[in-house]
């Protein structure tokens, strides 16, 4: 009887594999530290900078150093000096911290923060308490007017508390109003930044699910070593000799500017310290600190807990799946003493680095922007001659983190840095420890074999001093594009290079001059990334093209390529790259009037232009149809429609001079006169070609886009007494 079934329905036996649904850790930490800077008023930092300045004065000059003042040091006691220096200075700052910090709550809250609590429920919940402990009191009667006082109170308290669970989005958006009325803009995108709803940790990555485990794997997964082996970088600072030799030493003013220059609400090191509790602190802070740096520099040594990073994962790509370790990368987090050593150095080594004008990358004055319009005019230049260009765009692999230790310190020291400075960052980076955090477990410590620190300041220009000699050697070559006399065969942003030249020969050869410095370097190129394309000219651009070797691999030609975010094809139009811009134009204003449509519509004009009015490479919109152009002008107008809610077809001029808004051709015309004004300013001698040029075509272009407004009118030629349109009500 078993297998008989009697009712006419069929059964349906389902099996679940519960192992495929991953849940998520949203609680990240139960606990914030009390030295966190978090917020605090004006009585609260005064009273900070008060307790601060009272503890730094007594900080003196260590007597143990008065005979190494003024030279280099390594006795072994007086690192011990430093170590117990550096320690009363972090805790002179965290004890402030934590006795101008409000009373935290010693449980952590049980239930999520309900948004108009304290302005619309506080009040009506404190006097529904009070009656009913009232009427506790009495011993509960069931009528009277106690027990009809504590039944309004509480029919009043649970009003308000349903009325400020159904508005919470409302309640949100006012307050987000206020803040902008106020034009408090730091709180303002603070309380915007919130709306982001913030992914979750899954609770197992790769089949581990212990947080330490996880910790522990993606430290493995994080860890890099160099093909030229680990480096024979030295752990211990160099012989002791006193006072032979004259020592770099940084000024109070100069550790002044560094502090009032570093941008606050930046996530704090292992320490807690912010930079927020260094600018508070008071003016005996840099004083003590420039003493402190002096001496690290003489000894050529740095406290451990100083060089300690707390290295944090962040997901690549949040459709992607979470629990795979290839879909996280680094995120390194020093302390913030460490931010402005590392700070002052990097002053340092701009007076040494003497870099070749085809790196754009990480300089001031030069962007990505100055790195592809030479490009663009170098090409364009060849192509008005009807000489097609060859254009070979390589990818290194994990390029900074492949910089081989002794190879830096070769090339540091022939450039003439001074050696305090070199043992400096010899110590530095071989001693450093890092821990990379997970919930709130930390993996087992590990050290850099290879690599520029992540996220240090001074990391870029000692990237650029590391390929600073691939791109003299490619110059010094006789192949490649010239323009007015100026070798470009390469230009470079940080790791992206791209090599140009007339002929495939003219490729082919350099080509191994990058193959044998990459491998003298530790330096991996991706073949499969790495591509080159042809930008033809009509009637003379070979279809049949001979094979380009890169590491033995053959690379793939293609005929559109996406360089440092914007788009080139081979005959040079800008339509793809504008079409590019409107999609991206369309997210970021669908999704800005989706979260924020109950906002105010100032606080709307506010994020439209925060995030509506970039127009990435806007200003190298040179050759293009004027259907592309007109395309996203409209998306441009018609996400500001969307979001404040105006009819479809209102008058476009009219709805941006009513809100003094700028419209979709002034914001380009802006961006190709700063462009034009970064060249003409810039000494570098390949935007000098552009400059120099009266026929360049991005200095035609902005002859020819600062001439036309917004109604179609040349501003020369407007008829007398044609008015803007401007929108009815």
């Amino acid at each position: 009887m078993e297998d008989v079934f009697v009712s006419d329905h069929l059964p349906i036996y389902l099996e679940c594999n519960l192992n495929t649904v991953r849940p998520k850790l949203l609680i990240h930490e139960v606990r914030r530290s009390a030295v966190i800077w978090g917020e605090r008023d004006e009585s609260q930092i005064n009273r900070y900078r008060n307790l601060c300045n009272n503890s730094l004065r007594e900080v003196d000059f260590p007597p143990e150093f008065g005979k190494c003042s003024h030279g280099s040091c390594s006795l072994e006691n007086h690192k011990l000096v430093l170590d117990s220096f550096y320690k009363r200075i972090v805790d002179i700052l965290q004890d402030a911290a934590v006795q101008t910090k409000p009373q935290l709550r010693d449980k952590p809250r049980r239930n999520k923060v309900l948004s108009g609590w304290n302005k619309y429920v506080r009040e009506a919940h404190r006097e529904a308490r009070l009656r009913f402990q009232n009427w506790v009191l009495h011993s509960r009667p069931p009528s009277g007017l106690i027990y009809e006082q504590m039944c309004e109170s509480r029919k009043i308290f649970k009003g308000r508390l349903k009325w400020c669970l159904n508005n919470q989005e409302q309640i949100k958006m006012d307050q987000i109003a206020k803040l902008r009325a106020e034009q408090n803009f730091s709180k303002f995108w603070k309380s915007t930044g919130k709306l982001n709803v913030r992914p979750g940790l899954p609770a197992s990555v790769d089949s581990k699910n212990d947080p330490g485990d996880i910790a522990n794997l993606l430290m493995e997964h994080f860890k890099v070593r160099s093909p030229l082996g680990p480096s024979a970088t030295r752990t211990e600072s160099g012989p002791a000799v006193h006072g032979e030799r004259p020592l770099l030493l940084f000024t109070t003013g100069q550790v002044k500017d560094v502090i009032k220059g570093m941008s606050r609400g930046k996530s704090p090191g292992h320490d807690g310290l912010s930079i927020e509790h260094l600018k508070y602190a008071g003016v005996h802070l840099p004083r003590v600190l420039s003493l402190f740096f002096n001496m690290c520099i003489s000894h050529s040594y740095l406290p451990a807990d100083l060089m300690k990073t707390t290295v944090v994962p962040i997901v690549k790509n949040r459709t992607g799946d979470i629990s795979d370790k290839r879909n996280y990368r680094p995120i390194s987090l020093a302390t913030t003493i460490a931010k402005i050593l590392d700070s002052l150095l990097d002053s340092c080594l701009q007076n040494y680095l003497h870099l070749h004008d085809a790196q754009f990358g990480f300089r001031p004055g030069l962007s990505t922007e100055s790195a592809i319009l030479s490009l663009k005019h170098t090409v364009q230049y060849y192509t008005d001659r009807r000489t097609p260009v060859y254009a070979c765009f390589l990818d290194l692999s994990k390029a900074f983190d492949l910089v081989s230790y002794d190879v830096l310190w070769r090339k540091m020291e022939d450039r003439g840095i001074p050696a305090e400075i070199i043992n400096i960052f010899r110590y530095w980076y071989a001693n450093q420890t890092n821990h990379v955090k997970w919930s709130n477990s930390l993996s087992e410590s590990y050290r850099l074999e290879c690599g520029v620190r992540q996220g240090g300041l001074s990391s870029p220009k000692l990237f650029n001093l590391y390929v600073n000699d691939l791109l003299v050697e490619l110059s010094s070559m006789r192949v490649g594009c010239r323009v007015g006399g100026v070798c470009i065969n390469s230009i470079s942003y940080a790791d992206d290079m791209v090599l140009l030249g007339p002929t495939v020969n003219a490729i082919r050869e350099m080509l191994k001059v990058c193959e044998t410095y990459a491998a003298s370097h530790g330096l991996v190129y991706n073949t499969e990334k790495s591509q080159y394309m042809v930008f033809r000219v009509a009637g003379r651009c070979p279809e049949s093209i001979p094979a380009i070797n890169l590491n033995g691999s053959e690379l793939k030609r293609v005929y559109q390529f996406k360089y440092l975010g914007h788009i080139l094809a081979d005959d040079l139009k800008d339509d793809l790259d504008i079409e590019r811009e409107r999609r991206a134009l369309a997210v970021r204003g669908n999704m800005l009037a989706r979260r924020f449509a109950r906002c105010s519509d100032q606080v709307k004009i506010t994020l439209f232009k925060a995030y509506c009015q970039g127009l990435y490479t806007g200003g190298l919109w040179i050759r293009y149809a004027k259907k592309s152009l007109n395309t996203l002008r409209v998306q441009y107008n018609n996400v500001f429609r969307m979001m404040l809610a105006l009819p479809r077809f209102c008058s476009a001029s009219g709805m941006f001079a009513q809100t003094r808004t700028d419209g979709f051709h002034a914001i380009v015309r802006k961006k190709v006169a700063s462009l034009i004004g970064r060249i003409r300013r810039s000494d570098n001698s390949i935007l000098r070609t552009v400059a120099d040029d009266p026929h360049a075509p991005i200095v035609r272009h902005f002859v020819r886009t600062m001439t036309h407004t917004e109604d179609g009118y040349s501003s020369r030629c407007r008829p007398h007494g044609v008015p803007l349109r401007y929108m009815t009500n």
